[in-house]
């Protein structure tokens, strides 16, 4: 065991300032001369005071730092604000970029356009319970910080050349309420659009039909290669550009009546 600790610092100070005062009165009784203990006295309060100095010191960067740190979150919103001041101005001028140069402050960016809906993938189908609708669910990641996207739908049944509207949906699901009883299978397809933006048609999907060994009826879907393209004129009906012959056909033929569905 060690006469002295030697670490922390602090034992070691403690424990010289509890002798330094007992060696200087018996210095010549414990083998020291006056000028050892004493030197060994000036010593331990030399660093007593180095100790105090110190911690006097972090205590002072504390709270320097913390003084530093209010007075730049104080500035932060100071120039936050000021640019703000100073941007609504330039807008309101007749001449913005001249303010802006004058404050010697980036002109903010032109908007860039949000990008194109993403394609539908990834179709799931289900049947209604209760009326035998086609339920029809699909995955699409959206551009981030967008938002309206809507959905056209459009079906083919076996025998017809071409893809019909059917509707639009708000969310990535659909109810197929006029689809009838009979075709072993039929063929989606689906794509976002956006304000005056459009994007890609997804995979054609093709939905089969058959029964479960409990005798019910089961839908299953599956994906193809192939795409079609845009119908541009649908998507201008379903804007409000104009008028569309599919659009007006589908509701005409819902108009609260829909077709016998498979159940």
């Amino acid at each position: 065991m060690s006469t002295f600790p030697t670490s922390p610092r602090s034992a070691l100070l403690q424990w010289c300032q509890a002798h330094e005062n007992l060696w200087v009165t018996n210095a010549t009784s414990i083998g020291l001369t006056a000028p050892q203990a004493n030197a060994f006295k000036d010593a331990t309060d030399a660093a007593a005071a180095a100790s105090l100095a110190q911690e006097q010191a972090r205590q002072a960067a504390k709270v320097a730092t913390q003084t530093a740190e209010a007075a730049f979150a104080t500035l932060r919103s100071s120039v936050g604000d000021t640019v703000k001041l100073i941007r609504a101005f330039a807008i309101n001028s007749v001449d913005p970029l001249n303010v802006y140069n004058l404050a010697q402050i980036q002109p903010p960016a032109p908007p860039t356009p949000a990008p194109p809906p993403a394609q539908p993938t990834n179709l799931t189908v289900s049947l209604d319970p209760t009326e035998g609708f086609l339920i029809l669910a699909w995955k699409a990641e959206n551009p981030a910080g967008t938002s309206g996207t809507s959905y056209l739908i459009k079906r083919r049944l076996p025998g017809e050349g071409a893809f019909s509207f059917i509707g639009v949906s708000g969310t990535k699901k659909f109810v197929d309420e006029t689809l009838v009883a009979g075709p072993d299978s039929v063929q989606y397809t689906v794509q976002g659009t956006r304000a005056n933006q459009v994007g890609p048609v997804s995979p054609i999907f093709t939905v089969q039909f058959g029964r479960s060994p409990d005798g019910g009826f089961t839908a299953t879907a599956t994906e193809s290669g192939g795409t079609l393209a845009a119908d541009k004129a649908l998507v201008d009906a379903i804007v409000g550009s104009k008028p569309h012959p599919a659009a007006i056909a589908h509701a005409a033929n819902t108009n609260g009546q829909p077709a016998t569905s498979r159940s």
